[in-house]
């Protein structure tokens, strides 16, 4: 069965990640935390992995995770935000001319089969991926799309990607995992998000997590350093946010060009894409 992987940070009362996992694989889930908060949450949950060094960001957290569970151990993980809850989508009468689905709670049944989706789209050839979030309309994306957008939760295949990610530049704290997506897909390594499950990411800006260090310049910074990075593939835009702390304040946004990064891959030089 695939790793499932939890960073979490000053949340340790409010798992609801590993919560929403029902309980019958709620073991197989690897809570990982900082060294402060070590002792305290293995009396919490038997399964943990502590990171080295404390107060070290989400992105250095996810390359200590990608070392650990894709270089070392050369296994497939499944890396899932702390502040998650699941659901299946489910066609509606009118998904054949409409494209509709309705989103439903997640069962141990139902689970196990998002599992095994997983494992099915790694076994085709796609090395990294997600599930698709509640964000984003499900419309023309159910069952899966292919090299699109990946937030709050991302898959890799540490046997295939073992080389490449000591290659890979994890520190872009605040869009890590926008970031690492472009450089996989700009490298020629497809992804899949699965739309006939979602992950619900709850508010932005929730109490604990990332939210103890970033601030509204901090998301800015982080949104303009990943144009910097891929100006090809990334704009910026302003939009207005619509919940947690941060509502009704104007931020930076961005206008992701997931599958033209893929696309890049597969042809020579970037003046002949452009062309």
């Amino acid at each position: 069965m695939i790793n499932i992987i939890i960073p979490t940070f000053r949340r340790l009362n409010n798992q609801k990640t590993l919560n929403s996992i029902p309980e019958k694989f709620r073991e197989h889930a690897t809570l990982v935390v900082q060294p402060q908060e070590a002792d305290a949450t293995r009396k919490a949950h038997s399964n943990i992995w502590v990171t080295e060094g404390d107060n070290i960001g989400i992105a250095k957290t996810r390359e200590q995770i990608s070392y650990e569970w894709g270089v070392k151990r050369k296994s497939r993980f499944w890396v899932i935000d702390d502040d998650c809850t699941f659901h299946k989508n489910h066609p509606i009468a009118t998904f054949e001319k409409d494209g509709k689905v309705r989103k439903k709670p997640i069962t141990e049944i139902t689970f196990g089969e998002m599992l095994s989706d997983i494992e099915q789209a790694i076994d085709a050839g796609f090395v990294h991926g997600g599930i698709g979030t509640t964000i984003n309309n499900p419309v023309g994306k159910y069952p899966h799309i292919d090299n699109s957008r990946i937030i709050s939760n991302v898959w890799y295949d540490g046997d295939m990607l073992c080389d490449e990610i000591p290659k890979i530049d994890w520190l872009l704290d605040g869009a890590e995992d926008y970031y690492v997506n472009l450089q996989l897909l700009t490298k020629g390594y497809a992804n899949r998000i699965i739309y006939k499950y979602v992950v619900d990411p709850g508010l932005s800006q929730a109490e604990g997590g990332c939210s103890i260090y970033r601030d509204i310049e901090f998301h800015n910074e982080a949104c303009r350093k990943l144009n910097k990075k891929f100006p090809e593939f990334v704009s910026l835009k302003e939009k207005q946010t619509k919940s947690g702390s941060w509502k009704g304040i104007t931020k930076l946004g961005i206008n992701g060009k997931w599958n033209k990064a893929y696309k890049f891959s597969q042809i020579n030089t970037l003046e002949e894409f452009l062309v």
